[in-house]
């Protein structure tokens, strides 16, 4: 059998090129599944209904009379949280990136349901107490600090 050294030279390069290419793709979506399986496991569980409550400046929390419904987006690993008034009126929806880097952190950025005006969240979430603290900024730049409570949970 005869051996061209050009036609091997050549299928060597495509082979190792083909091979980068690959595992390069693979890689990177074996990558993004993975943080995404994580995040899935981690975050779930928030799913629900929360009580919305303002921090004072003394640390007490007074009740809005608002509720948070949030929902888990695995295809995207984003919560999805929504703002209701006492009436059940919409008044903002935001998509908050949670970390794995710094499990029970995260960022949003939320817009009101009547205007093009929103502002950022930063969240903090306890296992221990299953509850949020999120410091905002508004569109004005105006700081509010709220405490999320899971609604099945308040007696």
């Amino acid at each position: 059998m005869l051996i061209s050294w050009s036609n091997l030279a050549v299928g060597a390069i495509f082979g190792a090129s083909l091979g980068v290419a690959s595992d390069w793709q693979i890689g990177a979506r074996l990558k993004k599944w993975s943080r995404l399986r994580a995040l899935d496991k981690e975050y779930r569980p928030l799913t629900g209904k929360y009580v919305s409550y303002r921090i004072k400046d003394d640390g007490s929390h007074e009740p809005t009379g608002g509720t948070i419904e949030i929902a888990w987006l695995s295809e995207d690993g984003l919560l999805e949280a929504s703002g209701f008034h006492s009436t059940g009126r919409a008044e903002w929806h935001s998509y908050i990136k949670m970390s794995l880097e710094h499990i029970g952190t995260g960022v949003g950025h939320y817009n009101n349901s009547n205007s093009i005006h929103g502002g950022i969240q930063q969240v903090i979430y306890s296992k221990q107490t299953h509850r949020f603290i999120v410091l905002g900024t508004s569109h004005d730049p105006r700081e509010f600090f709220n405490c999320w409570k899971r609604a099945d949970e308040i007696g």
